[in-house]
This record gives C-alpha cells, sequence and structure tokens, in this order.
C-alpha cells in the first residue's frame, strides 16, 4: 500500500472520532461557505476531510492554539503530504479559523509553497481510443460518462453533477466548475441513443474515479497512478486544437466550446487573452449552435462513437 493510500486511509479513520454533522466549528464552517456565495459539492466535501482532520487532534470543542495550527502541519508533512496539497489544507484551515472566530496566526508570507510544477497526466490519443472501442464492453452508465469526457472538455465535478433534466433529445447542458458559464451544447448524432439509454443522477465524485477504474480494466488500459477523468480532459483539448488548425478554424472558439470564464481564457491563450476572450464565432452565423458542429466536424474520436458494426 502507497504512503498516500495510507495516509487517506488515516484520514478516514480519525474523521469517524468527529461527529460531522454535530461538531460546532464544522458546522460554522459549512454555514461559512454555503453563504453568500454557494460552493460547489466539490470544495464542501474536500474542505470538510480537511477540517475533520485538523478537529480530531483536538480536545471535544477544544479552541485551537497558535501551536495546535503549527502541530497540525508539522505532522501533515511527516506524513508525506506535498506542499502543494498542504497549500490548499492552508486555506482551508485559513476559513475554519474565520468562520470560528479563531485567531489565525499565519502570514501570506506563511503560505506553503510548491516549488514543483503541478504534475500532469494526460492520455495520449490511442489511449482515448482504445477507451471508446471498448464501448460495447461497457455498462449503460460508463457508456454515458465516456461519451461526455471524449466529446466535450469536462472535468470529474462536472461529470458527477449531470442529471436528467440537464439535457432533451437536442440539447445538453453543461454545469461548468470553476466559475465558468453554463454551456448548452448540441448533442451530436452518434451520442443521442447513449443518451436516451441512460438517465443518470448525481455521483459523489469518488465514485466516479472507480468509475473509471472500471473503464479502464474493461478496455484493457493499465491504469497508471494518476491517470483520471482528467486525463482524458487533456487529450481532448490536445487533440482538438491541431485538428482546428489543420482545417483553418481559428482555436480560440475552443473556448467558448468549453465555457471557459473570461479569466481563465486569459490563462489559457496567454499572450493574446483579448483574442480569446473576444472571439465570439457565433455571431457571423444566426445558428446559435454553430461553434459546436463545427468543432464536431473536426473531432478526432466523436466519429468512434457512430454505431458502427
Amino acid at each position: 500500500m502507497t504512503l498516500k493510500n495510507k495516509n487517506a486511509k488515516k484520514v478516514v479513520a480519525d474523521a469517524k472520532k468527529v461527529d460531522m454533522k454535530h461538531h460546532p466549528a464544522l458546522e460554522k464552517m459549512m454555514e461559512r461557505l454555503s453563504s453568500p456565495r454557494l460552493r460547489a459539492p466539490g470544495t464542501l466535501v474536500t474542505y470538510s476531510v480537511t477540517a475533520i482532520n485538523f478537529l480530531s487532534g483536538l480536545e471535544d470543542n477544544q479552541k485551537p492554539t497558535d501551536r495546535d495550527f503549527l502541530r497540525y502541519f508539522i505532522r501533515r508533512r511527516g506524513e508525506g503530504v506535498s506542499e502543494r496539497t498542504l497549500r490548499k489544507e492552508f486555506a482551508v484551515l485559513k476559513k475554519l479559523a474565520l468562520a470560528n472566530g479563531w485567531t489565525w496566526p499565519f502570514t501570506a508570507d506563511d503560505t506553503p509553497y510548491p516549488e514543483e510544477e503541478a504534475e500532469s497526466h494526460p492520455f495520449r490519443p490511442e489511449q482515448v481510443v482504445q477507451l471508446i472501442k471498448a464501448k460495447r464492453e461497457l455498462s449503460k452508465a460508463e457508456r454515458f460518462y465516456l461519451a461526455i469526457a471524449t466529446t466535450w472538455i469536462v472535468r470529474r465535478e462536472e461529470l458527477s453533477r449531470v442529471k436528467k433534466r440537464d439535457y432533451d433529445g437536442e440539447i445538453f447542458t453543461i454545469n461548468t466548475a470553476k466559475h465558468g458559464r453554463k454551456v448548452k451544447a448540441l448533442i451530436p448524432d452518434a451520442l443521442k441513443p447513449i443518451f436516451a439509454d441512460y438517465r443518470p443522477k448525481v455521483h459523489n465524485p469518488s465514485a466516479l474515479s472507480q468509475m473509471f477504474l472500471r473503464i479502464c480494466s474493461k478496455a484493457g488500459l493499465d491504469h497508471e497512478t494518476g491517470y483520471g477523468w482528467h486525463s482524458i480532459r487533456y487529450a481532448v483539448t490536445t487533440a482538438l486544437r491541431p485538428a482546428l488548425i489543420a482545417n483553418r478554424i481559428d482555436p480560440a472558439i475552443l473556448a467558448n466550446y468549453v465555457g471557459w470564464s473570461r479569466q481563465s481564457q486569459a490563462k489559457e491563450f496567454g499572450d493574446v487573452p483579448m483574442m480569446a476572450a473576444y472571439t465570439r464565432p457565433e455571431i457571423l452565423s444566426s445558428d446559435p449552435y454553430v461553434i459546436f458542429k463545427t468543432v464536431y466536424s473536426v473531432h478526432p474520436f466523436l466519429p468512434l462513437w457512430e454505431n458502427k458494426r
């Protein structure tokens, strides 16, 4: 068992020592996170896990001291937690302290700083193809979520939010995370039978991670550490850009295809952020779904979903 898995199990075990529903400090933090701006369900879960891990080291309803916060970060480093994770937990505990009126003993200069770049684990295009070609081996649910992930550029959290009311026979509304816009996507003909064949419900993101493992197994794809739904997201983004360029289509339309916020567009397109933010191909056509039709026409993975024998 890896150190990461051991730590995860320890967090769960420690969490059981705290009554999650009735601990007053946790209740106050969750109330703060739910008002005035409601956080995404995945964010609430992440904040809860970190807060419970911290609270489990205190006596019942004890007000933490500066030393308690210091010892928490020392303990977590001793457990092998990365600086990137500690940076996230730093923000969570600050929110916990503010919500409860506790003194927060740190300044911005104390924020953990990860020296290394965030590690990504993208799939190669042939790996995505391998997953799709196993479609007949998959359950209706597995096929549904894989079809969405390989067609649009979505996060695991966005997949977990999909409900039946988000689509009809023609249009699929993607509730984007990270402050993005709602995207009303045209459902391509190749995916209509898959959408009609499954009635989704809101899933816990971790349940979707387990589903991803099953899909990889059924497709005969070795699952390496770090692989997940985001691996497909990287692959689709990477494959679409050159496909658009090769067909003389401005790749800036990907920003609208995905539903990126203006801030995200500026980050993604680096030296020409305003070009991405202000490019609106749809104004050149009366068809409100011209962007989707344009992308679908060169999409490298979409044809694989056609029901060919």
